[in-house]
Protein backbone atom coordinates (compact mmCIF):
# COMPACT_ATOMS: atom_id res chain seq x y z
CA UNK A 1 0.00 0.00 0.00
CA UNK A 2 1.38 3.21 -0.89
CA UNK A 3 2.33 6.59 1.28
CA UNK A 4 -0.73 8.56 -0.23
CA UNK A 5 -3.21 5.79 0.07
CA UNK A 6 -2.25 5.13 3.63
CA UNK A 7 -2.67 8.59 4.43
CA UNK A 8 -6.66 8.66 2.91
CA UNK A 9 -7.61 5.88 4.73
CA UNK A 10 -6.06 7.47 7.78
CA UNK A 11 -8.33 10.52 7.32
CA UNK A 12 -11.67 9.08 5.42
CA UNK A 13 -12.02 6.33 8.04
CA UNK A 14 -12.20 8.77 11.19
CA UNK A 15 -14.22 11.19 8.63
CA UNK A 16 -16.77 9.03 8.26
CA UNK A 17 -16.89 7.69 11.63
CA UNK A 18 -17.50 11.45 12.38
CA UNK A 19 -19.76 12.00 9.91
CA UNK A 20 -22.27 8.76 10.96
CA UNK A 21 -21.71 7.42 7.03
CA UNK A 22 -20.54 4.20 8.06
CA UNK A 23 -23.00 3.18 11.06
CA UNK A 24 -26.46 3.11 11.48
CA UNK A 25 -28.05 6.23 13.06
CA UNK A 26 -29.10 5.22 16.74
CA UNK A 27 -32.69 4.36 18.04
CA UNK A 28 -34.74 5.23 20.88
CA UNK A 29 -38.21 3.62 22.07
CA UNK A 30 -40.00 5.04 24.81
CA UNK A 31 -42.63 2.45 26.76
CA UNK A 32 -45.10 3.97 29.60
CA UNK A 33 -46.74 1.59 31.64
CA UNK A 34 -49.33 1.68 34.05
CA UNK A 35 -50.31 -0.08 36.95
CA UNK A 36 -53.90 -0.62 37.81
CA UNK A 37 -55.77 -1.86 41.34
CA UNK A 38 -56.98 -5.57 40.81
CA UNK A 39 -59.17 -6.64 43.09
CA UNK A 40 -60.37 -10.61 43.42
CA UNK A 41 -62.91 -11.93 45.39
CA UNK A 42 -63.06 -15.12 47.79
CA UNK A 43 -65.64 -17.28 48.94
CA UNK A 44 -65.77 -19.19 52.31
CA UNK A 45 -68.60 -22.14 52.27
CA UNK A 46 -70.40 -22.30 55.29
CA UNK A 47 -71.35 -25.57 57.00
CA UNK A 48 -74.59 -26.11 57.80
CA UNK A 49 -75.76 -24.57 61.43
CA UNK A 50 -77.69 -25.76 64.20
CA UNK A 51 -76.38 -29.44 64.21
CA UNK A 52 -79.06 -31.45 65.69
CA UNK A 53 -79.39 -35.11 67.13
CA UNK A 54 -82.44 -34.42 69.24
CA UNK A 55 -85.31 -36.91 68.25
CA UNK A 56 -82.25 -39.64 68.84
CA UNK A 57 -84.03 -42.36 70.59
CA UNK A 58 -83.66 -46.60 71.49
CA UNK A 59 -86.14 -49.31 71.58
CA UNK A 60 -85.09 -52.79 73.09
CA UNK A 61 -86.98 -55.63 70.72
CA UNK A 62 -87.64 -58.45 73.02
CA UNK A 63 -87.81 -62.42 71.50
CA UNK A 64 -87.83 -65.17 74.17
CA UNK A 65 -84.63 -64.98 75.79
CA UNK A 66 -83.07 -62.74 73.45
CA UNK A 67 -83.20 -59.09 73.22
CA UNK A 68 -82.20 -56.15 70.45
CA UNK A 69 -81.46 -52.89 71.25
CA UNK A 70 -81.58 -50.45 68.30
CA UNK A 71 -80.31 -47.07 68.05
CA UNK A 72 -82.66 -44.68 65.88
CA UNK A 73 -80.88 -41.58 64.86
CA UNK A 74 -82.12 -38.36 63.72
CA UNK A 75 -79.79 -35.64 62.26
CA UNK A 76 -81.10 -32.31 61.22
CA UNK A 77 -79.81 -28.72 60.45
CA UNK A 78 -80.33 -25.58 59.02
CA UNK A 79 -79.20 -25.51 55.12
CA UNK A 80 -75.82 -23.51 54.64
CA UNK A 81 -76.37 -20.37 53.21
CA UNK A 82 -73.62 -20.36 50.49
CA UNK A 83 -74.20 -20.31 46.74
CA UNK A 84 -73.78 -23.43 44.60
CA UNK A 85 -74.48 -26.04 47.28
CA UNK A 86 -75.06 -29.18 45.85
CA UNK A 87 -75.52 -31.69 48.82
CA UNK A 88 -74.61 -32.74 51.82
CA UNK A 89 -72.37 -34.99 53.21
CA UNK A 90 -73.44 -37.48 56.57
CA UNK A 91 -70.18 -39.10 58.13
CA UNK A 92 -70.63 -41.30 61.71
CA UNK A 93 -67.50 -40.98 63.88
CA UNK A 94 -67.72 -44.21 65.55
CA UNK A 95 -66.40 -44.73 69.33
CA UNK A 96 -63.59 -47.06 68.13
CA UNK A 97 -62.20 -44.07 65.73
CA UNK A 98 -63.24 -45.34 62.79
CA UNK A 99 -65.34 -42.89 60.11
CA UNK A 100 -68.50 -44.34 58.58
CA UNK A 101 -70.23 -42.69 55.70
CA UNK A 102 -73.35 -42.34 56.14
CA UNK A 103 -74.67 -41.16 52.76
CA UNK A 104 -75.30 -38.21 50.62
CA UNK A 105 -77.91 -35.62 50.27
CA UNK A 106 -79.32 -33.33 48.20
CA UNK A 107 -78.80 -29.50 49.46
CA UNK A 108 -82.95 -28.95 49.91
CA UNK A 109 -82.45 -32.39 52.52
CA UNK A 110 -82.01 -30.55 56.11
CA UNK A 111 -82.45 -33.90 58.28
CA UNK A 112 -81.81 -37.61 58.13
CA UNK A 113 -82.53 -40.73 60.31
CA UNK A 114 -80.94 -43.83 60.62
CA UNK A 115 -81.52 -47.08 62.69
CA UNK A 116 -78.24 -49.34 63.51
CA UNK A 117 -77.90 -51.97 66.57
CA UNK A 118 -77.05 -49.77 69.71
CA UNK A 119 -73.96 -51.74 70.45
CA UNK A 120 -72.76 -50.53 67.47
CA UNK A 121 -74.00 -46.85 67.44
CA UNK A 122 -73.37 -46.07 70.82
CA UNK A 123 -70.55 -43.43 71.31
CA UNK A 124 -71.05 -42.23 67.56
CA UNK A 125 -70.84 -38.61 66.84
CA UNK A 126 -71.88 -37.00 63.54
CA UNK A 127 -70.61 -33.97 61.01
CA UNK A 128 -71.86 -32.76 58.22
CA UNK A 129 -70.03 -32.17 54.90
CA UNK A 130 -71.38 -28.94 52.57
CA UNK A 131 -70.50 -30.01 49.32
CA UNK A 132 -70.40 -27.53 46.35
CA UNK A 133 -70.93 -27.06 42.61
CA UNK A 134 -67.02 -25.64 42.60
CA UNK A 135 -66.19 -28.71 44.58
CA UNK A 136 -65.04 -26.24 47.86
CA UNK A 137 -66.33 -27.94 50.47
CA UNK A 138 -66.53 -27.26 54.21
CA UNK A 139 -67.31 -29.38 57.10
CA UNK A 140 -69.18 -28.92 60.71
CA UNK A 141 -67.76 -29.14 64.17
CA UNK A 142 -69.21 -33.19 65.18
CA UNK A 143 -71.76 -33.54 67.23
CA UNK A 144 -71.97 -34.65 71.18
CA UNK A 145 -71.75 -38.39 71.08
CA UNK A 146 -75.34 -40.64 70.64
CA UNK A 147 -76.17 -42.51 73.51
CA UNK A 148 -78.81 -44.89 74.65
Amino acid sequence: MTRLRRRALLVAVPAAVVLGLGAPAAQAAFTVTTTLPVTAATTTVAPPADLSTAGTRCTTTTSGWYSTRTMHATVSWTPSATRGVTGYRISALLADGTTYPVGTVPATTTSVSQSEDAARAQGARVRITTLTSYGWTSTTAQTGALTC
